[in-house]
């Protein structure tokens, strides 16, 4: 066989070979899902697997993947399980707790406006590089979510009524001694005939028996008769025990135990009184996991 019969036949193979590849990639249906990996109060692990109907026999390697929130770089691609034979693949993200925790305080301090940035860089057949970058805007009011309210109830033999908890928004303030800062706007209803000195309102919070917050009024205020104010009340979420508070949801499955209790000082004939206006205990559960199945579902299934 001559150089010249040997390079056309090389170059045959391979034209044939990377016809297959470009028809098993369109034919592939691959059938895409994730699932929590390791999670500790550091690093989540989310595996992403595929299931191909049959092997690529393309070469194919990921040498960077890294997610950026608000510019602060919350995951990266921890391995990349991929044979050219096989029909498997899987691409294990570490998601950086704290990290994530650093860019949602960003998130906020820019009113709750950001970007997700993706960048994958990889290779095919060895040579062909693979450079793609994914920008996705973000505007999630998650404050919005928190509303606290509470109905009036009877104290000092029932003489007179504790003011009713209307409901509750909360403005990002900013950040103090390693606390996310919170102003809860808490809007009080008086049922009496009479006006109410409130003096203080405070209150703690916990998830799954870790303290994550507390908060208290700057100033008092008098609710009228028959009448409505606003309680302006500053409140703190310790930063460095989310990462853990996130773990320990992630391990019960997505579940969390939440619980708050507010009190209130108020004075009725001068006389002192601190009541417990209202106590809630709620499991919490999110999907996010299936959420995500189901995107990949949309997407490829």
């Amino acid at each position: 066989m001559n150089l010249k019969a040997a390079i056309l036949g090389l170059a045959i193979a391979i034209i044939l070979w990377a016809g297959y590849a470009v028809y098993a990639a369109y034919t592939l249906h691959p059938q895409l899902s994730a699932q929590w990996g390791y999670v500790d109060e550091k690093t989540t692990e989310i595996w992403l697997d595929a299931e191909l109907s049959k092997p690529l026999l393309v070469p194919a390697s990921i040498s960077n993947l890294t997610i950026e929130f608000m510019g602060v770089p919350i995951a990266e691609a921890e391995r990349f399980d991929y044979s050219p034979t096989g029909r498997n693949a899987r691409l294990a993200l570490a998601v950086d707790n704290k990290n994530l925790v650093r860019a949602l305080v960003k998130y906020f301090e820019s009113g709750q406006r950001g970007t997700v940035n993706v960048a994958l860089r990889g290779k095919l057949l060895g040579v062909i590089p693979i450079n793609t970058d994914i920008h996705q805007e973000i505007s999630e009011n998650i404050l919005g979510y928190l509303n606290l309210s509470a109905e009036s109830k009877d104290v000092a033999g029932g003489l007179v009524k504790t003011p009713a908890l209307v409901g509750t928004t909360f403005d990002w303030v900013g950040e103090e001694g390693g606390n996310a800062v919170l102003t809860a706007h808490i809007k009080l209803y008086n049922p009496n005939g009479f006006a109410i000195p409130v003096g203080n309102i405070s209150f703690e919070i916990q998830a799954n028996d870790i303290k994550v917050g507390h908060g208290k009024t700057t100033k008092g205020v008098v609710i009228p008769a028959k009448g409505y104010a606003t309680v302006d009340v500053k409140t703190y979420i310790e930063e460095d025990s989310l990462p853990k508070v996130w773990a320990t949801h992630i391990r019960n499955g997505e579940v969390s135990k939440v619980k708050a209790d507010v009190f209130l000082d108020m004075t009725f004939m001068k006389q002192s009184y601190r009541i417990k206006l209202a106590s809630y205990e709620e499991s919490v559960e999110t999907d996010i996991m299936g959420e995500l199945n189901s995107m990949l579902n949309e997407a490829f299934g």
